[in-house]
């Protein structure tokens, strides 16, 4: 008989000590991911942080494509031909202008936002929070839904200028 409880103690206890194994085993499985994500969001934000500075010293960036643009008259005058080829250019520079700024602004936007990821939003300051909050103010008010392939109706989030967005 004190076999018979001995051994109903033993699976007993062994069934403690191997769910406690695997408890800690799944912990260990799960910190082991976090530190592999967290990794991957440092590499990430490093790629996105060099994506930036890559575009800010390149001739793509909006203030020298500013700078880059054809006066007036420099294609021809006094033919409709000119100032058609003009006006072209300059929707065609003006349109690369947004679109390297709004670049910039999202890519901003996605290294603040993976730096926030890796220690949680609360861990951020004040200050990147504003930031955040204004870039996707910027993002809101500069997106044009006719040119988004893949807008569907009423589907468009607000920004709510902390940095998230309503509804």
């Amino acid at each position: 008989m004190a076999e018979d409880n001995g051994g109903i103690l033993a699976v007993g206890l062994s069934g403690d000590i191997a769910a406690s194994i695997r408890a800690q085993a799944d912990a260990q499985a799960r910190a082991a991911a976090l530190r592999i994500q967290y990794e991957s969001l440092s590499d990430y934000q490093k790629l996105v942080d060099d994506l930036l500075a890559s575009l800010q010293k390149s001739p793509a960036h909006h203030g020298k494509l500013a700078d880059g643009a054809l006066p007036t008259g420099a294609l021809g005058a006094g033919f409709p031909e000119a100032d058609n080829l003009y006006k072209a250019y300059k929707t065609v520079h003006n349109e690369l202008q947004k679109l390297s700024k709004g670049l910039a602004v999202q890519i901003e936007a996605l290294g603040i936002a993976v730096q926030s990821a890796s220690g949680g939003y609360a861990e951020v300051d004040e200050e990147t929070k504003r930031r955040m909050g204004l870039l996707a103010k910027q993002a809101h008010d500069e997106y044009v839904r006719d040119r988004d392939p893949y807008a569907k109706k009423d589907d468009i989030p607000q920004p709510n200028g902390k940095g998230g967005v309503l509804g």
